[in-house]
C-alpha cells in the first residue's frame, strides 16, 4: 500500500459527532453560504422550495408504492455477538477470518439477524457477503474505526488466472460455502480482465447489511496509473444497508453501490438503498460510483492526488434515468489536495456509447450535494465534469426564468440537462 493517508482519519474523526438521525437541517456550525438558485449553468442551485424534495426520506421510497418507505434506525449492538473474529486462542475468538465467521452467520440460516464482532487487527484478503434470508452486521470491537483493517491491493485490470489466486489462496472460497457463486461468477469470465465488477476488497448482495467502526481498503493505492484501473474498496448491492464510523479507503470508485442481481448483473427495475453515516471516504476518482440510492449523512469526502495532477471527481452516479434519485450529501466535509482539479462529480452514463446517448432512454446521474463545507482547492467555477463512458458534455439546468413567486421555472429530471445540484453550500479551507 502506498501514500495512504490512515493519519488524515484524526481530522474526519474530530469533525464528525455521532448523528442519532438524518436530517437535512443545516448545521448552525456552517460557514454563511453565498449559493443563489437558479445558480450558473457551470454551477446549478436549488432554490428552498425545490430542495424540500431534497431530503433523505424521498430516497428511502419503495419503487413499490404499496410498500413501505424503508426507515433506517440507529445500528445497536447486542452485549454477546453471534460470532467473534480475532487472533487464535483470543478469548470469545469463534474464527480467525471474517470470512469464515461470515460463511457461518449465513448457514445457521437464521430469521434473526446475526452479529460479527471483529477484534483490533489487520485482516488481509477480500470478503464476500452474500445474499441471504438473514441480514448480517459486522463491528469492529476497538476504540477507532482504524483499529480494524479489511482488504488488499485488487485491480480490475489483472486477468482472471491472477484475480483467482489472489482472492482464493487456499480455497476459502469453494463449492458448497454460501459466497461461493460470488466467486464463480468472477471466475467464470471470459474477458480479458476482470472488470470493476470483480474488484471489491469487501463485496456484499446482504439485504439489510450493517458495517460500523471499522477500515475497509483496497490497497492498490498508486502501484498504477490514475487510467482504468478500477480498485474497489466495498461493493454494496444489498437493500437498506447501513454504514456508520468506517473508513472507506481508495484511489478509484472506492464505494461501489449497484443494484445487481446474484449472477452480477446490474439491473433496470431493482433499487436499492443505503445509509452512510459519520464516515470517512478516500480516493481521486469517482470515489462514489453506481446505480444506488445513496444517503450520505456527516461524512468527509477527500480526493487526494498522489497519483497525479489529473482531474479528480468524488461522485459518478448511473442513476437509470426513470429514478429520480441518486446520491444525496448533507451535512458533510469535502475535502480536495491539488490546485483546482478535483471536481465534485460526473454522470456516469453506464454502458453507452461515445456520442450514443439518448435522453430519457439513458442513464442519467442525479446527485445532490446540501449544507455542506467545500474545500476552496476544489474547482469552484466547474465543479461538476463531462459524463464517463458517452462523453456526454455537462449541461447545467438553470430553467426559463421565474414564476410569480420569483422560483425558478425548470424540470428538475429534464432528460436534455445533467441532474447534478448544490444547496445552501459554503467554501472552507481544505483542512
Amino acid at each position: 500500500m502506498k501514500n495512504f493517508s490512515i493519519a488524515r482519519l484524526g481530522l474526519a474523526l474530530a469533525l464528525g459527532a455521532t448523528l442519532t438521525a438524518c436530517s437535512s437541517t443545516p448545521d448552525d456550525n456552517l460557514p454563511p453560504s453565498d449559493q443563489q438558485a437558479p445558480g450558473s449553468e457551470n454551477r446549478p442551485v436549488l432554490s428552498a422550495r425545490e430542495a424540500e424534495n431534497f431530503v433523505p426520506a424521498r430516497w428511502f421510497l419503495s419503487l413499490n408504492k404499496e410498500e413501505a418507505p424503508w426507515t433506517p434506525a440507529d445500528i445497536t449492538l447486542p452485549q454477546q455477538p453471534d460470532f467473534v473474529v480475532g487472533p487464535a486462542n483470543g478469548e470469545g475468538v469463534t474464527h480467525t477470518t471474517l470470512q469464515a465467521a461470515v460463511d457461518a452467520a449465513i448457514v445457521k440460516r437464521s430469521s434473526r439477524r446475526q452479529y460479527i464482532a471483529v477484534m483490533p487487527g489487520e485482516y488481509p484478503g477480500t470478503v464476500y457477503i452474500p445474499a441471504a434470508s438473514n441480514s448480517v452486521t459486522i463491528y469492529g470491537t476497538g476504540e477507532t474505526a482504524d483499529a480494524v483493517k479489511i482488504g488488499l491491493a485488487l485491480d480490475s485490470e489483472i486477468d482472471v488466472n491472477t484475480w483467482r489466486r489472489t482472492v482464493n489462496p487456499g480455497g476459502k472460497y469453494m463449492p458448497g460455502k454460501p459466497s461461493w457463486y460470488m466467486f464463480d461468477t468472477c471466475q467464470r469470465q471470459r474477458s480479458a480482465t476482470v472488470g470493476i465488477m470483480c474488484s471489491a476488497a469487501v463485496w456484499s448482495q446482504n439485504n439489510g447489511l450493517q458495517l460500523q467502526n471499522l477500515t475497509i481498503q483496497n490497497t492498490l493505492g498508486d502501484s498504477v496509473d490514475a487510467g482504468d484501473h478500477h480498485a474497489v474498496a466495498l461493493r454494496s448491492d444489498g437493500d437498506n444497508v447501513q454504514i456508520n464510523k468506517v473508513n472507506l479507503l481508495g484511489r478509484q470508485n472506492t464505494l461501489f453501490v449497484t443494484n445487481s442481481d446474484i449472477r452480477n448483473r446490474m439491473l433496470d427495475d431493482r433499487l436499492t438503498r443505503t445509509l452512510v453515516t459519520n464516515s470517512y471516504l478516500e480516493g481521486d476518482v469517482d470515489i462514489v460510483a453506481g446505480r444506488g440510492a445513496v444517503v450520505f449523512n456527516n461524512d468527509t469526502f477527500r480526493v487526494v492526488q498522489t497519483r497525479t495532477q489529473r482531474e479528480g471527481y468524488v461522485f459518478a452516479p448511473a442513476t437509470p434515468a426513470a429514478l429520480s434519485f441518486g446520491f444525496l450529501a448533507e451535512n458533510s466535509r469535502f475535502i480536495a489536495e491539488g490546485d483546482g482539479v478535483a471536481k465534485l462529480g460526473r454522470a456516469w452514463d453506464l454502458g453507452v456509447a461515445e456520442g450514443s446517448y439518448s435522453p430519457g432512454q439513458s442513464p442519467n446521474g442525479q446527485v445532490v450535494i446540501r449544507t455542506s463545507t467545500i474545500s476552496k482547492n476544489f474547482n469552484q467555477k466547474q465543479p461538476w465534469g463531462d459524463a464517463l463512458d458517452s462523453g456526454r458534455p455537462y449541461a447545467g439546468n438553470i430553467g426559463n426564468g421565474t414564476n410569480d413567486n420569483n422560483e425558478p421555472q425548470r424540470d428538475l429530471n429534464d432528460p436534455a440537462f445533467n441532474r447534478l445540484w448544490e444547496f445552501h453550500n459554503s467554501v472552507q479551507d481544505s483542512e
